[in-house]
């Protein structure tokens, strides 16, 4: 650690980060700005733009005057463009407590839980009687979701970074790897295309199912982000509608597969990359038989046969592709459907989507080193295993940083659990279920997350939803660097 210590260049840290920051900032401030632009189909709510207005313009200010030597950035390392990452994610969360305060009179611990459970897509809510609330404000948490669905750092590179090692290392920063093209802010434009083009598609769909208009486009945002905030206390079940269902599960399923994979079904014009995917094929492997089980219980309960399978099916969905829709309460699910519905939210969707969770192709990963490790003691001394799963090739680096991350993030969710199950006096299923929820950015709750909560498990729950957005390294990086870099700062 003090060799660490010596080697943090402190000024040099200092100069980068801000820059980094003021430029991501300048992206936050115009989304700020966006919700305004409803008063033209609402103008009864003019009263509320100036809770858009001024923090949008305060922060498109303070990050332009953050970044203005941004033109000398010659190198950014990968620890700098985690604590921008991973400051700028905490930033945002801060500076959109306002409407939240402001409009629905929440305090601002509830207000900065919103923010942040909005922008990490995760749909955990401080908010009841939603319908109460006026449409400006329930569109500003679905445009967070939408936009934090693909990440702050990506619609930034889309619009204001430009190209080179800074975007490079800010896209790994925010726990992404895809490549769709060689420049990587061609790649977050056409991932932005293509998010854009689906979030219409969904809006389309629940529109000609019985949607109004608001309500099919602030679904469709937080449907294909996997967010999960609805503009109704009852989510999705409000609607009672076995087709707004259906598209519903469509868009979660789209949400929570890779980038990559979208582009190439719509070069080729063919759902043949879709089934080819690996991870694809194994959320169904995950899918099937949880539905199965989850299914079983429901109908052990006295739910008739329809009614078991359309909640195990919708639920199951919403808990892998971490979007957190639900049609009826959890609460009192059977305890083997919340532990299933649990572990489907800790496995999570695929790497280069919405999704949140420890990822597919890591546990993916995870299994088929397992049978490597089974095939090098069988086979003869010096016989080549290739590890490769499905098109992705893997070396022992990967594989070993695979298996820090989920041992990383299984020892912050059982310290979640742990603590859960202690502050509120809770069942260790329904404790395990509100943190992976939190943790993997899911939304699906047991009733545990309300405004009546212990302040200090709200906190607990804001640093899970932050450090599963990040993959957890980017934060921890955050964090190291900050014990390091501010007492160094203060002694000056």
């Amino acid at each position: 650690m003090l060799e660490f210590r010596k080697r943090i260049n402190v000024s040099a840290d200092l100069f980068v980060v801000k820059n980094l920051i003021g430029s991501i900032l300048q992206g936050v401030g115009l989304a700020y700005l966006f919700p305004v632009l409803l008063i033209w189909f609402y103008p009864d709510q003019v009263k509320y733009v100036p809770y858009f207005a001024i923090p949008g313009m305060a922060c498109i200010l303070f990050g332009a005057w953050l970044s203005r030597h941004s033109s000398k950035v010659e190198d950014v390392n990968l620890r700098q463009a985690m604590i921008a990452a991973a400051f700028t994610w905490l930033f945002a969360s801060f500076v959109s407590v306002v409407p939240f305060m402001k409009i629905a009179n929440m305090s601002f611990v509830d207000s900065y839980f919103e923010s942040m459970s909005a922008w990490t897509g995760t749909g955990l809510t401080m908010m009841s009687h939603l319908s109460s609330y006026p449409k400006i404000l329930l569109f500003w948490r679905a445009w967070m979701q939408w936009l934090g669905g693909i990440g702050i750092v990506l619609v930034a590179l889309s619009i204001l970074i430009r190209p080179g090692v800074a975007a490079a290392r800010l896209y790994r920063a925010e726990a992404r790897s895809e490549r769709i093209l060689p420049n990587l802010v061609n790649t977050s434009k056409v991932i932005f295309e293509i998010y854009l083009a689906l979030t219409l598609v969904g809006a389309y769909l629940y529109y000609i199912n019985g949607m109004n208009p608001f309500d099919a486009l602030t679904h469709a945002m937080t449907g294909l982000g996997t967010g999960g905030m609805s503009t109704h206390d009852q989510s999705i079940g409000f609607f009672h509608s076995p087709a707004i269902n259906a598209v519903t599960i469509f868009l979660m399923i789209m949400g929570a597969v890779n980038f990559t994979v979208h582009y190439r079904v719509f070069k080729s014009k063919s759902l043949k990359p879709f089934f080819e995917d690996i991870q694809v094929r194994y959320m169904f492997i995950f899918l099937i038989p949880a539905i199965a089980i989850i299914a079983y219980s429901l109908y052990q309960v006295g739910d008739p046969v329809g009614q078991a399978l359309q909640g195990a099916i919708f639920h199951a969905v919403s808990a892998i592709s971490c979007t957190g829709f639900q049609i009826t309460s959890l609460s009192n699910y059977p305890e083997v459907a919340k532990f299933i519905i649990a572990i489907l939210m800790v496995i999570g969707g695929g790497a280069g989507s919405t999704a949140g969770g420890i990822k597919l192709i890591r546990v993916t990963l995870m299994y088929e080193s397992l049978k490597w490790t089974i095939e090098s003691a069988i086979l003869p001394r010096g016989a080549v295993i290739k590890r490769k799963v499905g098109n992705y090739v893997f070396s022992e680096e990967d594989i070993q940083e695979v298996m820090s991350f989920t041992m990383t993030y299984l020892a912050f969710l059982l310290v979640g659990t742990v603590y859960t199950m202690l502050r509120v006096k809770t069942s260790l299923a329904n404790a395990l279920f509100e943190v992976a929820s939190a943790q993997g950015n899911v939304g699906l709750s047991v009733g545990i997350t309300s405004p009546h909560m212990p302040v200090d498990l709200k906190v607990l729950y804001i640093l899970l939803m932050w450090i599963g957005r990040l993959e957890i390294f980017s934060t921890l990086v955050f964090i190291l660097s900050v014990a390091f870099i501010f007492p160094r700062v203060t002694r000056r």
